[in-house]
């Protein structure tokens, strides 16, 4: 068993060694099956959080703070509904990172209000109030979004 064990070993480490990618390749030059096998590295991970807050920055985060009745009349197509008695509870779900920017609207701006209170009081750093549901359209409506 005593020489057993070294040789399965070096075994291991030469097979694993040997199994190895060379790194002059170019980027786009793996198939499918190649990409499932890899690890992420560190730049993988980086890039991919880098692209998250991209997408963060580039798609507005509306939320509209009205009831459900209101909301159910009439809402803009990019807003996310957390009516604002709920708000300090739900934020965390659409919006994990508090520096994210965050517009909120309802009916004529007094509910945004406090909504926007209550998530300064969270730690939120990048909130806005718009004001009313006509505000939110014309300012988000009117962008092609």
């Amino acid at each position: 068993m005593r020489t057993l064990l070294p040789f399965l070993i070096v075994s291991c480490l030469v097979t694993g060694c040997s199994n190895q990618t060379p790194q002059t390749e170019t980027a786009g030059t793996h198939n499918d099956t190649d990409q499932a096998e890899e690890e992420p590295t560190t730049e993988s991970v980086e890039a991919t959080t880098e692209t998250s807050e991209q997408t963060d920055a580039a798609t507005p985060l509306v939320i509209d703070v009205r009831t459900q009745a209101e909301w159910d009349e009439s809402h803009l197509e990019i807003a996310t509904h957390i009516p604002l008695d709920l708000i300090s509870e739900r934020i965390g779900e659409v919006a994990p990172n508090k520096d994210q920017k965050v517009y909120l609207h309802c009916r004529s701006g007094g509910r945004s209000g406090q909504a926007k209170d209550q998530l300064e009081a969270l730690g939120y750093t990048s909130v806005e109030n718009v004001g009313g549901l006509d505000d939110a359209r014309e300012r988000f409506e009117s962008r092609g979004d």
